[in-house]
């Protein structure tokens, strides 16, 4: 299933880099049916619609890569202040379980809305959504892993929070965060659509799959090419990465899967501990 989900993406990925484009603006050739010089058609502007596809999915793509990124680093520093003794943690894991009464998307387009169209400014603004999450989950395993025996011995040598939580801790969060991660992309795929079809996403004449469905309102009876490619290749994009996470939650909650935590932590014990 991973397998398939890769292959997919893999394929998205080269097609945006060979294919992509803003498109040529020629209103002599607008709204052409597909043909074998242009085997999308044209948009309302006379733009080659391979092209303008292809560039969405890149830009879908970057704005995921950026917001995934942004997510989980901000998320995982967030926790490791919670394992500090003198942080406020319950002031900010409360203010973080109130933020999940907040849709993601409609705090996304608040805080996009407030900032502004581009895409640097489009992709924080849909981070920020799920730093909370990351931090959460983070934390919710440091808590369990800090009472571990390891840990006290490292801390009895004089180990500080920073080597404790990046050296023996971070190991034991990055399976859990592998799903999360993936989650996070493909929300931030559909975030990335949703906003741009709403106008608050990137700048004309940047392509965007949900730009480019937006545009194709008026015209969808007519024109369906319109619709249909853009639609099918957004659809293609959370297929794949839909494989990739259940695939990654179904080798996290296998049996192999927690045989290898265990060997982890047991590994983290050092020799002359042992003794």
């Amino acid at each position: 299933m991973r397998k398939i989900g890769v292959i997919i993406l893999v394929f998205l990925l080269l097609f945006a880099i060979f294919f992509g484009g803003e498109g040529i603006v020629d209103t002599s050739k607008r709204l052409l049916s597909p043909t074998l010089e242009e085997p999308f058609g044209t948009d309302t502007l006379g733009r080659s619609l391979l092209e303008r596809t292809a560039g969405g999915i890149a830009v879908s793509l970057i704005a995921a890569s950026i917001a995934t990124v942004f997510s989980l680093v901000l998320g995982l520093l967030l926790s490791y202040l919670y394992t500090l003794p003198r942080f406020p943690k319950e002031i900010f894991l409360s203010v973080s379980d109130s933020m999940k009464s907040i849709p993601s998307i409609v705090l996304a387009l608040f805080l996009a809305s407030i900032s502004g169209p581009g895409l640097m400014k489009l992709s924080i603004a849909i981070s920020i959504s799920h730093i909370s999450d990351v931090s959460r989950t983070a934390y919710s395993r440091t808590s369990v892993l800090l009472k571990e025996g390891y840990i006290e011995a490292e801390r009895s040598i004089g180990a500080g929070s920073f080597r404790i939580f990046f050296r023996h801790l971070l190991p034991h969060i990055i399976p859990y965060l592998a799903f999360q991660g993936v989650s996070i992309f493909l929300s931030a795929v559909i975030a990335e659509s949703t906003l741009s079809y709403l106008g608050s996403g990137v700048q004309v004449p940047t392509p965007s799959l949900g730009a480019i469905l937006s545009e194709a309102r008026p015209v969808m009876l007519s024109s369906p090419w319109m619709i249909i490619f853009p639609a099918f290749f957004l659809l293609l994009l959370g297929v794949s990465l839909s494989l990739i996470a259940l695939s990654l939650s179904e080798a996290d909650s296998s049996p192999e899967g927690s045989h290898k935590r265990k060997l982890v932590r047991v590994s983290k014990i050092s020799p002359d501990r042992k003794s």
